[in-house]
Parts: C-alpha cells; structure tokens; sequence
C-alpha cells in the first residue's frame, strides 16, 4: 500500500516536470521573443494590450473604474495644492503688510532722530550777542521815536533813565526838540542834563 503511494506521488511529479519544461516554459520563452519584437519594430505592446482589454466587457469596465479613480485622486490632488497656495499666498499677503508697517515706523522714527539731533545742535550753539549794526538800528528807532512825542512826555520819561543812556539819546536828538524838552523838565535836571551835554560835546 505504501509503495502504491510512492508510485502515484511519483506520477505527480513527473506529470508536473512535464508541464513544466514541454509547455510552461517555451510558452514563456515564445512569449518573450514576441514581445520583444513586437518592441523593437516600434509596438507599443502594453497600450495595444490595453486596447484590446478595453474591448472586453468585464476587463473594460475595471480599466475605466481604475482610470476614473486615479482622475479623481489627481483633482483631489489639485485642489489640495491649490488651498496649499491660497493659503500661502495670504501669508505671504500678511508678511508684506507687516513688512510695509515696519518701514513705515522706521521712517517716522528716523524723522524723530533727525529732528531731536537738530534741536540739540541748536541748544549747544552759543547766544548770539547783538552785532553793532543791529544796536545802532535799535538806537535810531529809539532816537525817531523821541523826535515824535511830546516834549512835555520827553521830559517825563528821560529822568527816569541813567544820566549815560539821557545824555546818549539827548545828543542824538535834533537841537530844537533837546531844548524843547529840557525847557519842560525841572530847573535840576534840565541843569544837569546840559552840563552833561556840554562835557560830551567837549570830549
């Protein structure tokens, strides 16, 4: 009994060897060669194959449910990039923005700079003193100023100052409105005011 098992296993094999090396494998090898030269005469074997395939009723329908997966995977694909750039496109909106209120803050703080140095430049700058000229304007505004008041007003007034800055605006006086004037002062300061006038006119 176990040897009758050995020969049908035997059988099996050789059955098997067979198939193997008479059918399989120079099917294999036709099959290669076709292709092959189906390949170098310039067909392209898979596009007619799948032509071909289309042309079958069950084969048909799973290329064109795997083609309209794969159509609709790659515009799902684009409308995901598409988002992607929106979205960097705002942020990149959003980064200018804040780009152009930093140089604006910028400027107006390079205004302020500029501005503070000026005044600093201007307080350590030394108080100008009056130029001559602008004393002598001073003195001949001063000088038209007595030549129009009253004498009587005159008289009032120049007592008031010292005898130097009296006998100054005195001697620039014209010789009737000086004498006007001392004529309406007191006897003391029209005396005074003369002898003044005489010493200056003597030095």
């Amino acid at each position: 009994m176990e040897q009758f098992g050995k020969e049908e296993e035997t059988k099996k094999t050789s059955k098997f060897q067979w198939f193997l090396f008479v059918v399989f494998i120079p099917l294999l090898f036709t099959i290669s060669v076709v292709l092959l030269i189906l390949t170098f005469s310039g067909i392209n074997v898979f596009e007619q194959g799948k032509k071909y395939a289309s042309q079958l009723p069950f084969v048909s329908q799973w290329i064109e449910g795997t083609e309209a997966n794969e159509k609709k995977k790659l515009q799902q694909q684009i409308v995901e990039l598409k988002a992607t750039i929106v979205e960097k496109e705002k942020q990149l909106t959003k980064a200018n923005d804040a780009l152009k209120e930093k140089e604006g803050e910028m400027d107006a703080l390079k205004q302020e700079i500029a501005r503070l140095k000026a005044e600093k430049e201007q307080a350590q700058q030394p108080t100008t003193t009056p130029s001559a000229e602008q004393t002598n304007a001073s003195r001949v505004d001063v000088v038209k100023m007595y030549e129009t008041m009253s004498p009587k007003k005159a008289a009032e007034i120049i007592p008031q100052m010292s005898d130097r800055e009296a006998v100054d605006l005195l001697s620039q006086l014209k010789t009737d409105k000086a004498a006007a004037i001392l004529e309406k002062m007191d006897a003391a300061n029209a005396a005074k005011y003369t002898s003044l006038l005489a010493k200056r006119s003597n030095n």
